[in-house]
């Protein structure tokens, strides 16, 4: 704690003093690197405002602001720390380099659960302490030691109503079908999603795909090869149905909800055998707000009107289960867990995809190259 104030005042002097003109701007970033303030408060001269505030580490595009409302304001008012993000991306290795590097710049990162598997045994992130955050705000298997799924997204895929008429694709077989539903097919390149569509279109139960056949996925997939094209983001695969490169595209959910809606229904999304992917906050090992400040954020996140706020604004179905019957009637078709649809959805399994996606993601990329 003393440590921890010391470091607190020398920040705040070297704010002062920057801010004053007594001390040079490289040395105060010097010394803002050796704290592990975070870059936003460090170009903004503002040490101390970085010692009392949460920074998220995400993709950026809408999630900011929708995370800043739904999130942040409340979290704000409870502790009086601000949320900020850096919107670079937090992709493993980023996390890793963090790690080791002992500048640590993230509090939070919101990124996938099986992020969590790959990450947390290696010593790269906080355990979640499950005395404040709470196992029963989220669904089973979804609460791990070192990360919680906040949200859910979920890939499923849209079709042209041009293209098929009154006989339309109602599910991942048909996808696969390029006799009966011909046409150029999209798919996600880096596998996830891809590779349990593959499946269940060949007949593997829903209930039975983990540990993934990986054999018979990759077979699948290149059955269909000369159909498909692939895509890296979400704004690509966007780009690639409405500007009808595709027939049927494997979307993001919260995406592909917007393509229906935007195009009055032209691209019809299919939610059926939809899979289910829980997005999560994953703490870095030694982030600079400290643990105890970091998991009753989270907590807050639960909540169900951020979750509620999460989903009205980003499309982002709630994951907790408190909050599944509270999602808007006329939007309960595009929620991944609402009544109409969890019967039907498909559950990603992150430890598989912690422990395998990397072999996974490569022998998919061999097969489609």
């Amino acid at each position: 704690m003393f440590d921890k104030q010391m470091m607190r005042d020398t920040l705040t002097e070297g704010a002062n003093a920057f801010n004053a003109g007594r001390l040079d701007r490289r040395s105060f970033l010097v010394l803002c690197g050796m704290s592990g303030v975070a870059l936003q408060s460090v170009f903004a001269g503002d040490a101390e405002a970085a010692a009392n505030e949460i920074i998220m580490w995400n993709w950026g595009g809408e999630s900011p602001d929708c995370q800043a409302k739904a999130l942040g304001e409340s979290f704000e008012e409870q502790t009086g720390m601000a949320l900020r993000f850096d919107t670079s991306g937090p992709l493993q290795g980023k996390i890793k380099e963090m790690v080791d590097s002992g500048n640590v710049t993230a509090d939070v990162c919101d990124g996938d659960l099986f992020d969590a598997v790959a990450l947390g045994p290696n010593g790269y992130l906080e355990p979640i302490d499950y005395d404040v955050v709470s196992k029963d705000k989220t669904l089973p298997n979804y609460a791990l030691e070192y990360g919680v799924s906040i949200i859910l997204y979920g890939y499923a895929f849209v079709y042209d109503t041009e293209a098929y008429g009154d006989t339309p694709p109602t599910g991942w077989a048909d996808f696969f079908d390029t006799a009966k539903f011909p046409g150029t097919r999209s798919l996600y390149k880096w596998a996830n999603g891809s590779l349990e569509g593959a499946l269940i279109a060949d007949g593997v139960d829903k209930d039975s795909l983990y540990p993934l056949d990986m054999d018979r996925a990759l077979a699948k997939i290149k059955s269909i090869k000369d159909d498909s094209i692939y895509w890296g983001s979400a704004s690509e695969a966007h780009s690639m149905v409405v500007n009808g490169e595709v027939s049927m595209g494997m979307l993001f959910q919260n995406r592909a909800r917007n393509i229906e809606k935007d195009t009055d229904g032209r691209y019809k999304l299919v939610m059926n055998e939809a899979i289910a992917m829980p997005g999560a906050y994953i703490v870095p090992k030694g982030n600079p707000a400290g643990r105890e400040a970091i998991m009753k954020f989270i907590a807050n996140a639960q909540s169900v009107p951020a979750q509620l706020s999460l989903f009205e604004c980003l499309g982002m179905t709630p994951s907790n289960p408190e909050a599944f019957a509270q999602v808007p009637e006329d939007e309960q078709f595009y929620a991944i867990t609402s009544a109409q649809n969890i019967d039907n959805i498909i559950y990603n399994d992150p430890t598989w995809w912690g422990e395998n996606g990397s072999d996974a993601v490569n022998a998919f990329l061999d097969a489609i190259s």
